[in-house]
């Protein structure tokens, strides 16, 4: 699997190092914040602290043989730009950037980016869909055509169960990343905690297989 750097860990960036990690692929995981790089230490390859509106400290990563940089930074667009114009000039072959709009997509395309993303944008057109047809999750990413993250609320048949029992990777194939509760988030969940009512889980798995199973 190729390697890769993702350079903002909010919601998007977190989910996607973590899940291309437990799929075994080397991630390398950048943000501002000790907080976020030490909520993420233990699931992937190596996570590190960085001002990334300083161009020498980005050069001084030692990222220039990933083989593809994700930035996903998301309150600050400047830094977005100075990432993505760095990895393009450090000679990363694959530069993915995550943009809020058009004007956004065109600036990051033009300091080097090759594909540019709009998860707020694709991720309201989901949900669109998904209240069309009833169904109570969340997307928060894309990974392909068949495969995403969601957020849903435990079904009330799990209630009371705990991953172990309910051997969701076995029968389903889902990887739960994280589970939700009183607004946070609790990374690689122990497997022996029941589910409450309150809770909400994030969950990688097949797209329709997740519509049947939380609807």
């Amino acid at each position: 699997m190729k390697e890769i750097a993702v350079f903002g860990l909010g919601t998007l960036g977190k989910s996607l190092a973590i899940s291309y990690s437990n799929m075994g692929g080397k991630v390398i995981a950048i943000d501002k914040s000790q907080e976020k790089v030490d909520e993420i230490s233990d699931y992937v390859t190596f996570a590190i602290r960085a001002d990334l509106t300083e161009e020498n400290v980005i050069k001084g990563l030692g990222v220039s043989n990933v083989d593809v940089a994700i930035v996903t930074i998301g309150e600050n667009f400047e830094a977005s730009i100075i990432v993505t114009a760095v990895c393009k000039e450090i000679g990363i072959h694959y530069i993915i950037a995550k943009a809020s709009d058009k004007l956004q997509g065109n600036i990051l395309t033009k300091v080097g980016a090759d594909e540019i993303v709009y998860p707020e944008s694709e991720t309201g057109i989901r949900m669109a869909k998904n209240l069309a047809h009833g169904e109570k999750f969340m997307d928060i990413a894309e990974i392909s055509d068949t495969f995403s993250i969601i957020e849903a609320k435990v079904p009330e048949s799990w209630v009371g169960k705990n991953l172990m029992e309910l051997s969701l990777r076995k029968k389903y194939k889902f990887n739960i990343i994280a589970i939700k509760e009183e607004g946070k988030y609790k990374i690689n969940p122990d497997v022996n905690i029941p589910f409450n009512h309150g809770m909400h889980l994030v969950v990688l798995g097949e797209t329709e297989k997740m519509a049947k199973v939380f609807k």
